[in-house]
């Protein structure tokens, strides 16, 4: 009978037992009693219904300590076993409604669950479906019978749990996993979100040995998850729910999320978007994918990643407090250390920025720090933050910002070792031993390879860190952690127990290599030449320590190879790469390189080219090639290397057709290219120059392919040369500029006997096939970038203010104090060593004088200042007009100092005084620009986004490292048109990254040191390409040229080792008398004109005061010149009793020569330049001292036989450090 009839108020009865529902949907525990009070006086047939409802009342308020303990407002758990007979009655009377003796089923299944009886609890749960269930007459509760459903639900996956019936768990979780999670009401949402937690929990559990299934199968349940999230807002606080014991914290349910989704990244497993079953939801990447399909899988995958990571970081930040002095929070740190693992993943290689999404990896890093420093606002002193922080910051280019995280660890480090000696016990929260001297060699390393010389002190200084902790005592048990109840006093010093007895064999030798490594580094860059020796032996010795403890180790066998050759041990730097090779071989030989992406292979290419290197000393050139040869050959197949196109260029290459080369950094890359750069080098010694210079295009190429497109480096095109250009006017067609890369910067000579020989082909693995030139493009503006205005203030010794502060050890003594770009006036050129100038000039042969009255050598017209007061005395202020950037109109005069306007006072302008230091000539303005602003719609337009501003340095200083050396190719080979297009395409790259470098730095210092980064500074490129002009020059019997070229570049770079030897064999030229100090003047009639490239040149370069006229000056040769010794015979037996004036000038080229190369072979660029040593002998003959001639002359002996047939330093990339 229904009851409607039975009830005689129904319609109370009807809302009554509604508001009842929804007080138990609600979970307002408080209104239950009443509201079921009045369901069962005007609803008796709900009889049941309401003892379920005040039994689930006693449950939420119940305690779980006994009632003794318990609250006057609380029962105990364990008092709720009365209420177990009254439901079983009413289950099993068969009075009740179907619905409602399943709920009361449910509530007596819940009652013996909280009472830890999971059998019971299994037998009293309901059988039937809640369907079924509410398929009766009565109205049905059906809020609460969903909610019971879900109680259910749980209840026998614990149980079952407890009983380890795992099948059967499985399949409840399967179905709560794939129907649509119950979100509509607080209760509802509780239990779904414990039955949803348990499941994922349980799936995440068996991922701990992952399979494809199991990882499958976990990912259902977390989306499962977040899909209730989504649907499902976590309740408000003060709702009234209270969290049983049994419940899992959501927060460690999302973690459980975030590490199923880095075991899915880590394992490299990919999203199928392209199917519904469970099964087939991760793919394996090896299969045949479109691109399209592949990118939108990793977008996928990145998001989700992502959100976790949010949600996650999120609820760790909001529940998580701050420290006390006696804690740590653990789990930030360990949180920290699974997102940067996954950050260190996402920013390799194998992830694209259009697979990251917006921002890419920029953003991406952002995001990461972002992330350390919000963690850190939960902890004190963190040293795992504090080391991910080096990491990222370093990994970003931010390496000041890196150090600063480091000093901070290691000073905290430091402390609490110092601590641990004292106290015996560790500190909570500190890093481990290991830990902390791995990090101490991480920054050795970042140090070294891409610092400058602070940054090497900075090294030294952190290797004898890491031998203080080396020699700490470590506390006796490990893991005994300090409190602050163990911080007493008088307690008894512990045992000796060194930190060495417990570390790591791979730490040891970490460590020690470290160590090595930065001392071989301070060698190098230091500028006590008495400590050098030293330091290369005390490096020898950490190396061979930590090769002890791991002879496999492939970077202490190249460091300590390294270190033997630059110290003239070729024969021991040969043996340990060659068992280097030989182990590492020994130990993968049945390694395909598939699974760790050729790591081995990779490492091994610097050790294959130092070998070749080498084995070159003993002129055993066909082993060098096969060395060089084999170094491409481990990697098997080209394509394994360069991909399916092989050497296009790598822009634009779809997954499919990458090579190794595309996941490299570019140290590695450009370890590759010094290779390929060492070939043509041995092709030269065994076949000459000419034949060396047909496969040139064959570096640039290589460059293309490892770089990208070597357009975007470069400015504008240049203006017109200017009369003091270096470089030719091209004879090809073309219009005079380079029509590509592989055509027109190559030899006519090679060209031609590259197509009359074909058979002949060089024996590399890096043969590119042909048609892959890169055309130059040509500006629109006409706008030349030129060389900023800087001025270098110096102190009394001629150093610049700000280098003196830093370097106060090391001082130019051959720069005059001139400003920054000014040379050809040599009277401050050092000081002189007369003791026995004036009989060493009566010793020489009797030849032409220099007049000392002439001017000095005319300035190059791109200079960047001018000293006004030495200019206004020597010359004309037309012939030393700087080079200009020319503007957009046509119209605008080439001369950079144009007259200014009227000035607009009321008085006549001539009323006025003269400007200061304009008392005789008119004011004039200099309108060069120090750099075009990338706003200006005149100036240079900005530079494409390569990445960041050490990326772009680095590639543009191996760029131009590839055209001074293709050029200095062509100058062995004969070929001075292509050598001047070469450096004239090296001299584009420089412009261009010096504009770059000055729009965010704007000072001269800024382009004097290199900074952080490999490659070079703006100021020692200008160098490298002034030095490759004079070297031009030289080889066009220009001297005079020569000279003014290696001034300019030492102007730039003081200590430019080129161009010291090749200004220094000038000098003593000049005091051999074999040229005159100055250039002499041509001869006014224009007759028989020699019509040769070199005579043209030196009329159009050299000689600004004659550049009208068509008569070349005569040509110098090597002997002593007619010139000097015409009408000048000396008496015999006569002897000058004051040098004259032209004999000064004379001694001073000596002096300043001897000055020069002094400090050269003193410096770690020069100490082992057997071309600085053999000039230096020749200055000390000059001087009359033999005997350290003699000594010079056996140095260089030693150097050159154990010198290879290019630097050591060219084995590998950023400036040629000692870290892989």
């Amino acid at each position: 009978m229904s009851v409607t009839a039975k009830a005689p108020n129904s319609e109370k009865g009807r809302r009554f037992f509604a508001q009842l529902d929804q007080a138990l949907c609600n979970g307002s525990w408080a209104e239950v009693p009443e509201l079921a009070r009045k369901t069962e006086k005007h609803a008796p047939e709900r009889g049941c219904f309401t003892l379920v409802a005040r039994i689930e009342a006693q449950i939420a308020s119940a305690s779980h300590r006994p009632t003794s303990a318990s609250s006057a407002g609380m029962s105990s758990i364990h008092g709720l076993s009365d209420a177990i007979p009254r439901l079983q009655e009413a289950v099993v009377s068969g009075k009740s409604a179907p619905e409602d003796a399943y709920v009361a089923s449910a509530c007596l299944a819940e009652i013996h669950w909280l009472q830890e009886d999971a059998g019971a609890a299994l037998r009293v749960l309901p059988q039937q479906d809640v369907s079924t269930a509410a398929s009766g007459g009565q109205t049905a509760a059906l809020g609460w019978l969903e909610v019971c459903a879900a109680k259910v639900a749980f209840i026998r996956a614990a149980a079952l749990d407890a009983q380890g019936q795992d099948a059967e768990v499985q399949d409840i979780y399967r179905a709560a996993t794939t129907q649509a999670p119950g979100s509509r009401t607080p209760e509802l949402r509780r239990w779904t979100e414990r039955l949803l937690a348990r499941a994922c929990m349980s799936d995440h559990r068996r991922t701990l040995q992952p399979t494809l299934v199991t990882l499958t199968e976990a990912l259902v349940s977390f989306r499962a998850w977040t899909s209730f999230w989504q649907r499902a807002p976590p309740p408000a606080s003060g709702s009234g729910i209270v969290p049983t014991r049994i419940d899992i914290p959501r927060r460690q349910v999302w973690k459980a999320y975030y590490d199923l989704l880095s075991v899915i990244l880590s394992h490299d497993l990919l999203y199928n978007s392209s199917t519904t079953a469970r099964s087939d939801l991760l793919l394996v990447p090896q299969r045949a994918i479109p691109d399209q399909q592949y990118t939108d899988a990793k977008t996928r995958q990145r998001a989700e990643l992502k959100r976790v990571e949010t949600t996650y970081e999120s609820l760790l930040l909001n529940e998580t407090q701050f420290p006390k002095a006696t804690q740590t929070n653990a789990e930030v740190e360990l949180w920290v250390e699974q997102a940067v693992s996954n950050w260190t993943i996402l920013s390799s290689a194998d992830w694209t920025d259009q697979e990251l999404g917006e921002g890419g990896k920029a953003a991406l890093g952002r995001g990461m720090l972002d992330i350390l420093y919000r963690a850190a606002t939960k902890t004190f002193h963190s040293t795992a933050i504090l080391r991910q922080l080096f990491t990222v910051h370093a990994a970003l280019d931010e390496f000041d910002l890196a150090m600063y995280a480091f000093n901070s660890y290691a000073e905290i480090v430091g402390r609490g070792k110092a601590r641990a000696e004292k106290t015996g016990k560790n500190e909570l929260g500190s890093d481990d031993d290991d830990t902390a001297i791995l990090t101490a060699t991480e920054a050795v390393r970042v140090l070294c390879k891409y610092g400058d010389r602070e940054q090497a002190e900075k090294a030294v200084e952190i290797g004898e860190t890491i031998k203080q902790w080396l020699g700490r005592q470590r506390p006796a048990g490990a893991d005994e952690l300090e409190t602050t109840e163990d911080n007493k006093t008088g307690e008894a010093r512990p045992p000796k127990n060194p930190t060495v007895s417990h570390l790591r064999p791979g730490t040891m030798s970490a460590a020690h290599r470290a160590t090595g490594i930065s001392l071989a580094h301070w060698a190098r860059v230091t500028y006590d030449t008495d400590a050098r020796a030293g330091l290369q032996g005390d490096a020898q010795v950490s190396l061979q320590k930590a090769r002890s403890y791991d002879e496999n180790d492939v970077e202490t066998a190249y460091a300590l190879a390294r270190v033997l050759a630059e110290t003239q041990n070729v024969p021991a730097a040969i043996e340990v790469t060659k068992r280097a090779i030989a182990a590492s071989n020994a130990l993968h030989v049945d390694d395909d390189g598939e699974h760790d992406n050729y790591s081995r292979q990779r490492q091994l290419v610097p050790l294959w080219h130092l070998l070749a290197l080498c084995l070159t000393t003993r002129d055993e050139h066909n082993a060098a090639v096969k060395m060089c040869d084999a170094a491409f050959d481990q990697f098997g197949d080209s394509t394994v290397l360069f991909g399916r196109q092989g050497m296009l260029d790598s822009t634009m290459r779809s997954r499919a057709q990458r090579g190794l080369v595309d996941s490299m950094d570019d140290f590695e890359k450009e370890g590759l290219l010094q290779i390929k750069m060492t070939q043509l080098t041995l092709i030269e010694l065994m076949e000459g120059a000419e034949r060396a210079a047909d496969f040139s295009d064959e570096v640039l190429r290589l460059y293309a392919r490892l770089f990208g497109n070597p357009e975007q480096l470069k400015g504008p095109s240049r203006p017109p040369p200017t009369a003091t250009s270096m470089a030719p006017p091209p004879t090809r067609a073309g219009g005079g500029t380079l029509r590509s890369i592989a055509g027109s910067i190559r030899p006519k000579s090679g060209r031609n006997s590259a197509e009359r020989d074909t058979s002949r082909q060089v024996s590399s693995s890096l043969a590119a096939p042909p048609g892959t030139s890169l055309g130059r493009q040509t500006a629109t503006n006409g706008q030349a970038i030129g060389a900023p205005i800087s001025i270098t203030v110096t102190n009394e010794d001629g150093v610049s203010a700000e280098k003196a502060q830093r370097e106060p050890h090391h001082h130019h003594l051959h720069l005059p104090f001139k400003m920054r770009g000014h040379h050809g006036d040599f009277r401050d050129a050092g000081s002189l060593r007369s003791k026995k100038s004036a009989e060493d000039l009566n010793e020489i042969s009797d030849g032409a004088r220099a007049n000392h009255e002439s001017p000095p050598p005319v300035p190059p017209k791109d200079l960047d200042a001018t000293d006004h007061a030495q200019t206004a005395t020597a010359t004309d202020s037309s012939a030393v007009a700087p080079a200009v950037n020319h503007s957009m109109s046509p119209d605008v005069p080439t001369n950079p100092q144009q007259p200014l306007k009227a000035m607009e006072h009321n008085r006549p302008p001539g009323d006025w005084p003269a400007p200061l230091g304009h008392e005789r000539n008119a004011p004039e303005q200099d309108v060069r620009l120090p750099a075009p602003h990338p706003t200006t719609s005149h100036g240079v337009a900005s530079l494409p986004n390569t990445g960041s501003l050490q990326e772009r340095q680095y590639r543009s200083s191996t760029l131009v490292k590839v055209w001074l050396f293709i050029g200095a190719l062509y100058v062995r080979a004969g070929f001075f048109d292509d050598t001047g297009g070469a450096i004239e395409e090296a001299l584009r790259l420089v412009e261009a990254f010096e504009a770059d470098r000055s729009a965010q730095h704007a000072n001269a210092l800024a382009l004097f040191q290199k900074g952080w980064g490999g490659g070079k500074s703006v100021d020692e490129l200008w160098a490298d390409v002034w030095s490759a002009k004079g070297d031009l020059a030289v080889a066009r019997e220009l001297p005079f040229e020569a000279m003014e070229q290696y001034e300019q570049a030492l102007t730039y770079f003081p200590d430019h080792p080129e161009a010291i030897i090749g200004l220094s064999d000038i000098l003593m030229d000049i005091y051999e008398e074999k040229m005159p100090a100055e250039e002499p003047e041509p001869p006014l009639i224009t007759s028989n004109l020699p019509s040769t490239p070199a005579y043209r040149s030196h009329i159009t370069n050299n000689n600004p005061a004659t550049r009208k006229l068509a008569t070349p000056p005569p040509r110098l040769t090597t002997s002593k010149s007619s010139l000097a010794s015409a009408g000048r015979e000396r008496p015999p037996n006569a002897r000058t009793k004051d040098p004259t004036p032209a004999q000064l000038n004379r001694l001073a080229a000596r002096d300043r020569a001897y000055m020069l190369l002094s400090t050269l072979t003193k410096l770690g660029t020069g100490w082992d330049s057997a071309e600085a040593w053999f000039a230096l002998a020749r200055a000390h003959e000059l001087s009359g001292e033999v005997g350290r001639a003699k000594r010079a002359l056996w140095w260089t002996v030693e150097v050159g036989e154990a010198k290879g047939v290019r630097g050591w330093g060219e084995v590998v990339g950023g400036g040629g450090g000692y870290t892989l």
